[in-house]
Parts: structure tokens; sequence; C-alpha cells
């Protein structure tokens, strides 16, 4: 990866033929965005990010895609190019999350207004995949509907709801450029600050209001309806980034060694529970600050 990012900054042809062909690989392409916005200038990565549109533009003009979908990709890149820039000015995870939050909420709110159609058009195919899956019948449909799907088929909901559809892709629009934006920073800080990205995620940690704030949103769309679930996920990621980087903190400061954090990985994709007690641990920790007092016991 170090090899990648190497080449990605030695020049903007080099950028821009990554930003395209990483279309193939996820992260890659919105990855190289964040990586150009955050080390070069403005003009370098509104190249690099046309670059890395123009396959997702060609699937409207040579296929028959939804433009929700395509919609939902093109903001992925603006995205990760918005939140490079706030990262980059501000230094602060804390705002550059929750601008990606309200950014691509409020896309994805729009979209439901400005492409209804589309949008009653996904649902209608999110439904009819559903119906086949309880129906047990083997038709070919699109990997993207089917894993809608299946994550409603996970949550109860007996009928999609534009609701569902439009959360879905706003959270999976969120995890996708969260975790982009977090592999630009780790190529910057291998190439330029070694370690600075280490220091930057184990410390992450937010304000008690941000953090009660997403919580109460959480709890409330939560508590709503099962469809609402994907926009109550949503506002956990950051609360979640803030445990996890509590965990790398902790193994790192009792010197547990990198086996600990395999397990923890394991336990974080096989038990889905785990998930919300890290958002617990987020929330809890922007009161308590379990780093300072985790210090505090091992010096005494």
């Amino acid at each position: 990866m170090r090899a990648l990012a190497e080449f990605i900054m030695r020049g903007r042809w080099q950028a821009s033929l990554v930003a395209l062909a990483g279309n193939l690989v996820p992260l890659i392409s919105p990855a190289t965005i964040g990586l150009v916005t955050l080390r070069r200038s403005h003009q370098d990565s509104f190249l690099v990010l046309l670059w890395a549109a123009m396959p997702v533009l060609a699937t409207l003009y040579f296929a028959t895609a939804s433009y929700l979908i395509v919609l939902t990709s093109l903001t992925t890149l603006v995205a990760v190019l918005i939140a490079a820039e706030v990262l980059k000015g501000t230094v602060s995870w804390q705002l550059t999350l929750v601008v990606t939050l309200a950014l691509c909420s409020l896309v994805m709110l729009s979209a439901g207004s400005l492409l209804a159609g589309e949008t009653t058009l996904v649902t209608a195919e999110v439904q009819s995949v559903m119906d086949n899956l309880e129906a047990a019948q083997s038709k070919p449909v699109s990997p993207f509907y089917l894993l809608m799907a299946i994550t409603a088929a996970s949550l109860s909901i007996e009928k999609a709801t534009q609701g569902f559809v439009l959360g879905f892709l706003s959270w999976l629009t969120v995890i996708h450029v969260t975790g982009s934006l977090l592999l630009s920073r780790w190529w910057q800080a291998v190439l330029y600050n070694p370690g600075g990205f280490r220091e930057e995620f184990h410390n992450l940690r937010f304000s008690p209001v941000l953090a009660t704030v997403l919580m109460l949103a959480l709890t409330v769309l939560y508590l709503m309806a099962p469809a609402f679930m994907p926009w109550a996920s949503m506002m956990g990621i950051p609360l979640l980034l803030a445990g996890i980087g509590l965990v790398h903190h902790t193994v790192n400061a009792m010197g547990l060694g990198s086996f600990w954090l395999v397990l923890f990985y394991a336990g974080l994709i096989l038990v889905g529970p785990l998930s919300m007690v890290l958002v617990g641990i987020g929330y809890l920790d922007s009161f308590l600050d379990f780093r300072t007092r985790i210090a505090r016991a091992r010096k005494s």
C-alpha cells in the first residue's frame, strides 16, 4: 500500500490513473482523492475527482444504471474531497465526521424528493428481491439490491420503504467515505508523518455535547421503526470509531500486542452486538475520558 501511495503522489497523471482504475477495488478511488486533497492543491484534487467519476458517469450512457445508485457513487467521491478539505483545514476528526454525516444525509434526503420516481423504482426492486428470497426463488439480481434486501430481512422489515432505501444508501455512503478518508490519512502519515495517524486515531474522542446529540438521534431513530435502523446505525458511526480508537489506545498503552487487535476485529465482525457496545463506550468516553484514567492507573 505504501508503494501505491508513493505512486499516487508522483504527479497528477499518476494519481488520475489510480483514481480511474481504482474503481475496480473498494476504497481506492475515493482514498486517492482524499490523499491528493490532503497534500496538494484544489486543482489537483478536482482533476483526480473527475477521473474517478468517469466510469460512474459512463454507466449512465452505456448501461441502464439507476440515477439514484449513480448519485450515491458520485456522492461518495465528492464527500471524500469535502471531508478531506475539512480535515486538512481543521485537523479535527470530530468535525470531519459530523460534516460527513450531514452531507450524506442531506444529499440522500434531497434525492428522495428530486428523484422520487427513481427512489420508488429502487424500493420496488428491493421489495421484489425480498419476495424472491422469502419464496426461495433463484432469480439473477444486482448484488447491490440483494445486499439491501438481506439487510431489510435481517431487520425484520416486511415491506421495503423509501425511508429504508434512502437510509441504507446514506449509511453505506458514510461507511465508504469514512473508510476511504481513514485510508487517505494513513497513507499521508506513512509518507510524510510516521506515527501521526496512529496518534490521531488513538485519541479520537467527542465532546460531551456532540456525543449526546448523536446518541439522542440514534436512540430516537432506533425506537421509531425498523425501517429507520439504517439511519440510526449511521448516527452511531462516529461514536463507533471513537470506541474502536479507544480499544487501539488501550491495547497500545498496555503493551498487549497485535494478537488482541486481531481477536477484537474478529469479534466485531462475528458478534453483531459488539458494535453497539463500542458505540456506548465511545459515548461514555466523552464524559469519563478513559485514556486519562488508564494513564493514571498505569502510573499508580
